[in-house]
C-alpha cells in the first residue's frame, strides 16, 4: 500500500500588514475577471493566473502584494478605461478608510515591480485628474491554450463556497501534487474543518490543466453504494442505465484527461475505494480528488490530513494585529465582516475573538457560524455563549448543504454511520476533557458488555474517520477529542443514560493514576516540565472534582480526588485554586478519611495560603498537623518535604529559633535515610537558619556542602518541596557573603541564583531569587539590574497572584524610585509594600523598606517619623532576637539623624558606632565598613583626620575582593585624600 499522511497546518509568520486586513481576495477575482475560459491573462511578458493570485515572467513567479495585486486586477478588468481613484481604493481596501497617499505608494511598487516604463515598456498611465489605466495590450489565454482539443461542458463545478481563509498554501501544494501526476489525493479531516471548501478551490484552480473537465460528485446524496458508479456516470454526461456502468464508465473515460471530486466518500468508503482504483488502473488522464473523515486505502493514494485553522494562542496582551495573524481569527473577522459590513477588530476585543477560536478548536465551520452570531449579539455575547457550544451545535447558516447547515448535522451524519461498538466508545470518551491514553479509556469504559478489545478497535476506526484525534507523545499515542465533537458526545453520554457512572470511573481513575504515580503520570518528555505535561491534563482533574464535589459524588470520593489532585495544581503554580479546593476538602474531612489523604490535603492548603494570604498561623497549623501525619506514618519523604515548607515559612516570618530547631529535625530525619539528597536538603535548611542568625562563618559552609550534594541539572519538582534546593542554597549564599564583604562572589552567586531559577521554570523559585538578590544591586547601586530583575518580579507575582511577592514588589518599586530621584513615589510605595507585609507578617525585607523610608522621610524634614519607624523597628528586632538587621536599622538611624535642618552628629556618631560593633560580631564586613565611613565623615568634619584615616585603613584592609564597588572605591578616595592632608599638614 502507497499512502502516507501529511498534516497541512497554515504557517504564520506573525503579524504583518497584510493580516489587519484579513485576508487577500483570491476567489473574488475569478468571478470577476470573467469565465473560467479566461483565469490567464498576459501582458508584455507576464503572465497572471487570477486563480492562484499569482504573477510571473518566464515562468518565474514574482511575488506582488495583496494590495497591489488588487489594484492590478482592477485595471485588467477594464485595460484601456480609466478607473477612478476611489474605485480603485475601494477594491484594495474595502473594509478601512485610507487617503490617496496610500494608493499612489502601491501602484509605485507595481509599476516597480513590473518595470514600468523600461525598455520602452508602458503599462500604467496616470490620467490627471481622473485616475488610472492600464494602457498595454492583454491577452486572455483560455483554458485549452496549448493543450490540444477541449471536451466542453464537463465541468459542473459549483461555485466557490465564499472566500476562503487560511488554506491558500494547501490549495496550491495540490495543484502542485496534480501538476506532477499525482493521480489521487485524499482530503481527510474532521467534520466542518473545510474539506469540500478546499476540494472546490483546488478544482477551480485546476480547470486550466484539465481543459475544463473537472466533475464534481457530493456523494453526501448516495445512502447506497451501488449507486455510487451511477452518480458518477450521471455527472460526466454518460447512461447510468447501462448494462455493465462500470465497465461503460471506464471506457468512457479512458481517452479524456479529467479531475473528478469525490466529495463526502466517508459513510461509502469502501464502494468510493474500489470505484477510485478502478478508474485509475484502467485510464491514464483520469485524476480523483477524493475528500473523506477517513482515507480510502488505496494504492498510490496520497492523503493530505486537514488540520483545523491555527488560532491565537492564550497570551495575554495580544493586539487585534497579533490576533489577525492568525487564520482562524482573519475567517471570524471576515465572516463578521460579510454579515455585519465594515467590521474592524479592536484591540479590546482581540483577545475574546482569540478565545473563541480557541475554544472551537479553529474548525472552519464552528468559527464561521460563531461570527454569525458575533454579528448579530457582538463578541462578548458570543464568548459568553460558548461558555456551553452546545447552543452553536444547534445554530446554523440556511444555504448550505443540510449536512454543513449546522455543526450537529455535521455530527449526526458521522455518527448515523458508525458501529455500535463506536457509538459506545465515542459518547463514554466524552467523559475526557482533555488528552487520554488507550489504557486510560480502557479504565473507564470497560463495562457494559464491552472489552478491551472492542474499545482498541473502535477508537482505531474512530480515529480513521476524524472523529477523535490522536496525538503521539513520548512513550505512547494519546488521544482527544476536539470540543465541539465532544459537546455533541456528552449529549449522546447524557441520553444513554451512563453519564453519571462514566465521571465515577472517571474520577476514580484520575485519582488512582495521580496517587500511584505523583508526576510521572504525564508521561514527560525529554525537557518537558510537570507544569506544561500538566496543561493537557488540567481539565480533567477539575472536571473530576467538580463532580466529587457535586451532588452526585461523595466526601470519601471528594477527599481522595482533592489530595490526588494538590500536587497538579501547585506543579501548575495554581496555588489559589489549589488553596480553594483544599479548603473544601477539609470541611468535608471524617475521622475514617485516609491519614495520608489528610496530610496531603493539609500540606497543600499551608502551601497554598503562604504564597497567596501570606503567613498566618493558619498556615502553621497546617504544616504542623500534615508533619503529625507523617511522623505517624514514620514517613521520611514526607517529613522532609513537609520540614522544608515550613522552613520557608520561618524563614518568612524571621522565626531565628524556629529556622534552626526544624532545620535540625530535617538533619535528623536525613541522616537516618542516608540518601545524599535528603542531606542535601537538610544542609541547606541549616546554611539559611545560621544565615538568619547573623553567622556569616557556618552559614556559607552548609550551603556550598547543600549546593555540592545536588546536582546542578537536577530538575525542580515543584511538587515535591516547593523548596527549590539549589536556588534557596545560591541566593543565601549570595547574602551571606554581601554581608562578610565577598562582594565579588556575592554579585557572582547573584548571577547563578537568577539562572538556576529560570532553569527550574516555576515562579516561587523565581520570586524567591529576584527578591532576595536584588537588595545587593541595591547596595553596590547596580540600578539597572535592579529595574530589570524588579519588572520581572512584578509579572510573575501578577500573572500568579502571588500577594505576599507582590506586596515585596511594592516595596522594591519604592526604593528604586527614590534612588532615581523620585522620593514622593517612592515613599508612597514603600509605605504601600510595608503595610501589606506587615498585614501579611512576611518579614524577611521588611527591615531594608523601613531603613530606606525613615532615611528618605528625615531628608524631607520628618524626622520625627522617621526615628519612630526606625526605632519600633530595632525594638521589634531585639525583642524577637533577630540580630541579623541590626547593623544596617542603627545604620539607617545614625544617617537620619545627620538629615534635616538640626543635625544631631553626637547621637548619629553614637549610631554608627553601634552598627560597627554588632557588624564586628557578626563578622559583617560590609556593613562595619559602611557604618566606618559615615564616622569617618564626622570626625573628619571635626578635624580628627588622622583617626578616620586609620579606622579606614584598618577595615579596608581586611577586604580581598570587591574593590570596584562604591563603597571600597569611596574607602580608597578617603585613605588618599587623608594621606594628602596629613602631608600638606607636615
Amino acid at each position: 500500500m502507497g499512502w502516507g499522511y501529511i498534516c497541512s497546518r497554515p504557517r504564520t509568520n506573525g503579524a504583518t500588514t497584510e493580516s489587519s486586513r484579513l485576508l487577500a481576495e483570491w476567489v473574488m477575482s475569478v468571478q470577476q475577471i470573467g469565465s473560467p475560459g479566461a483565469i490567464r491573462l498576459r501582458f508584455g511578458p507576464f503572465e497572471l493566473n487570477v486563480a492562484e493570485r499569482s504573477l510571473s515572467k518566464a515562468n518565474e513567479v514574482i511575488p506582488l502584494g495583496g494590495r497591489a495585486y488588487d489594484i492590478l486586477i482592477a485595471l485588467l478588468e477594464k485595460a484601456g478605461e480609466v478607473v477612478g481613484k476611489a474605485e480603485l481604493i475601494a477594491r484594495a481596501w474595502p473594509d478601512v478608510s485610507v487617503d490617496e497617499g496610500s494608493l499612489r505608494v502601491h501602484l509605485a511598487a507595481l509599476r516597480k515591480t513590473l518595470r514600468d516604463g523600461q525598455f520602452g515598456d508602458k503599462y500604467i498611465a496616470n490620467i490627471q485628474g481622473h485616475g488610472y489605466s492600464f494602457i498595454a495590450p492583454v491577452k486572455r489565454l483560455p483554458a485549452d491554450h496549448g493543450r490540444g482539443e477541449a471536451s466542453s461542458g464537463l465541468s459542473n463545478l459549483p461555485p466557490a463556497l465564499g472566500r476562503m481563509v487560511g488554506r491558500e498554501n494547501v490549495v496550491r501544494e495540490m495543484q502542485a501534487w496534480l501538476q506532477t501526476d499525482q493521480r489521487l489525493i485524499t482530503i481527510v479531516g474532521a467534520g466542518g474543518t473545510g474539506k469540500t471548501t478546499v476540494a472546490l478551490a483546488t478544482g477551480h484552480g485546476a480547470l486550466a490543466d484539465f481543459f475544463d473537465a473537472v466533475v464534481f460528485i457530493d456523494l453526501s446524496t448516495v445512502s447506497n453504494e451501488q449507486h455510487v458508479i451511477g452518480a458518477i456516470a450521471s455527472v460526466v454526461g454518460l447512461d447510468s442505465q447501462l448494462v455493465d456502468p462500470r465497465e461503460a464508465l471506464v471506457t468512457f473515460l479512458r481517452p479524456r484527461r479529467m479531475l473528478i471530486i469525490l466529495d463526502s466518500c466517508e459513510h461509502l468508503i469502501a464502494k468510493a475505494a474500489e470505484i477510485s482504483d478502478h478508474i485509475l488502473q484502467n485510464t491514464r488522464g483520469i485524476y480523483v480528488l477524493a475528500t473523506s473523515r477517513e482515507a480510502l486505502r488505496v494504492s498510490g493514494e496520497r492523503v493530505l490530513r486537514l488540520c483545523p485553522l491555527e488560532c491565537p494562542p492564550e497570551q495575554p496582551g495580544l493586539t487585534a494585529l497579533e490576533v489577525l495573524a492568525y487564520p482562524a481569527a482573519r475567517l471570524f473577522a471576515e465572516r463578521v465582516s460579510a454579515r455585519r459590513g465594515n467590521f474592524t477588530l479592536s484591540d479590546d476585543e482581540a483577545p475574546m475573538v482569540a478565545e473563541i477560536c480557541r475554544k472551537l478548536d479553529g474548525i472552519a465551520l464552528a468559527i464561521e457560524l460563531a461570527a454569525g452570531r458575533a454579528a448579530v449579539f457582538g463578541v462578548s455575547n458570543t464568548v459568553a455563549r460558548l461558555g456551553s457550544r452546545l447552543d452553536l451545535l444547534k445554530f446554523g447558516r440556511r444555504t448550505a448543504n443540510p449536512r454543513h447547515q449546522t455543526l450537529a448535522a455535521t455530527l449526526d451524519w458521522s455518527h448515523d454511520h458508525l458501529s455500535e461498538a463506536e457509538r459506545v466508545v465515542l459518547r463514554r470518551v466524552a467523559i475526557f476533557v482533555g488528552h487520554f491514553s488507550l489504557e486510560a479509556l480502557v479504565a473507564v469504559a470497560e463495562q457494559g458488555g464491552i472489552d478491551r478489545s472492542e474499545i482498541a478497535s473502535a477508537v482505531e476506526n474512530l480515529v480513521n474517520k476524524s472523529l477523535i484525534v490522536a496525538w503521539p507523545s513520548y512513550r505512547r499515542m494519546l488521544y482527544r477529542l476536539l470540543g465541539t465533537t465532544r459537546s455533541y458526545a456528552l449529549e449522546k453520554l447524557a441520553a444513554s443514560g451512563e453519564h453519571n457512572s462514566m465521571a465515577a470511573h472517571h474520577a476514580g481513575y484520575l485519582s488512582r493514576s495521580l496517587e500511584d504515580n505523583r508526576g510521572n503520570v504525564f508521561d514527560l518528555e525529554p525537557g518537558q516540565s510537570l507544569a506544561g505535561a500538566m496543561q493537557h491534563y488540567l481539565g480533567d482533574v477539575r472536571a473530576a472534582l467538580e463532580w466529587s464535589f457535586g451532588p452526585d459524588g461523595s466526601d470519601g470520593a471528594a477527599i481522595r480526588m482533592a489530595a490526588a489532585a494538590a500536587q497538579s495544581f501547585l506543579a501548575r503554580s495554581l496555588f489559589v485554586e489549589c488553596r480553594d479546593w483544599m479548603e473544601k476538602a477539609i470541611g468535608r474531612i471524617a475521622a475514617d478519611c485516609d491519614p495520608q489523604d489528610q496530610m496531603e490535603i493539609h500540606a497543600s492548603l499551608a502551601l497554598s495560603l503562604m504564597f497567596t494570604t501570606g503567613n498566618s498561623e493558619r498556615v502553621r497549623d497546617a504544616f504542623n498537623t500534615a508533619l503529625a501525619f507523617a511522623k505517624r506514618r514514620e514517613d521520611a519523604y514526607q517529613q522532609l518535604r513537609l520540614l522544608s515548607g515550613l522552613s520557608m515559612y520561618l524563614h518568612r516570618t524571621m522565626d531565628v529559633a524556629g529556622s534552626l530547631e526544624v532545620a535540625l529535625r530535617a538533619e535528623s530525619v536525613a541522616n537516618k535515610t542516608g540518601n545524599p539528597e535528603d542531606a542535601a536538603l537538610a544542609d541547606s535548611m541549616l546554611g539559611a537558619a545560621y544565615y538568619m542568625r547573623a553567622d556569616h562563618v557556618r552559614a556559607p559552609k552548609y550551603l556550598e556542602r547543600a549546593l555540592r550534594g545536588s546536582s546542578a541539572s537536577r530538575r525542580f519538582n515543584a511538587t515535591q518541596y516547593l523548596f527549590d534546593l539549589r536556588t534557596t542554597s545560591l541566593f543565601n549564599l549570595t547574602r551571606s557573603h554581601w554581608f562578610a564583604g565577598n562582594l565579588d562572589r556575592a554579585a557572582g552567586y547573584a548571577e547563578r541564583t537568577i539562572e538556576e531559577a529560570e532553569r527550574a521554570d516555576h515562579p516561587i523559585a523565581l520570586c524567591r531569587a529576584l527578591i532576595l538578590t536584588m537588595p545587593l544591586h541595591f547596595w553596590i547601586d547596580e540600578l539597572e539590574q535592579v529595574e530589570r530583575r524588579l519588572s520581572a518580579l512584578e509579572v510573575t507575582a501578577e500573572k500568579y497572584s502571588l500577594e505576599p511577592f507582590r506586596a515585596v514588589a511594592a516595596g522594591l518599586r519604592g526604593r528604586y524610585l527614590i534612588r532615581i530621584g523620585r522620593s514622593a513615589d517612592g515613599i508612597w510605595h514603600l509605605r504601600n509594600g510595608l503595610e501589606k507585609l506587615r498585614t501579611q507578617r512576611y518579614e524577611m525585607l521588611v527591615t531594608d523598606f523601613v531603613s530606606e523610608l525613615a532615611v528618605c522621610l528625615a531628608k524631607q524634614n520628618e524626622r520625627p517619623e522617621a526615628l519612630a519607624l526606625i526605632d519600633g523597628s530595632i525594638a521589634t528586632q531585639l525583642r524577637l532576637k533577630r540580630p541579623l538587621h541590626l547593623p544596617a536599622l542603627f545604620l539607617a538611624k545614625g544617617v537620619a539623624l545627620m538629615c534635616g535642618e538640626s543635625e544631631q552628629s553626637d547621637r548619629a556618631l553614637e549610631c554608627f558606632e553601634e552598627a560597627m560593633t554588632l557588624a564586628r560580631q557578626q563578622s559583617a564586613l560590609s556593613f562595619e565598613l559602611r557604618a566606618g565611613l559615615e564616622l569617618a565623615r564626622l570626625w573628619i568634619d571635626r578635624g580628627q583626620t588622622g583617626r578616620a584615616h586609620d579606622l579606614i585603613g584598618l577595615i579596608y584592609g581586611r577586604f580581598a575582593e570587591g574593590f570596584g564597588t562604591p563603597d571600597l572605591v569611596l574607602a580608597r578616595r578617603m585613605l588618599e585624600q587623608a594621606s594628602v592632608r596629613e602631608l600638606q599638614a607636615g
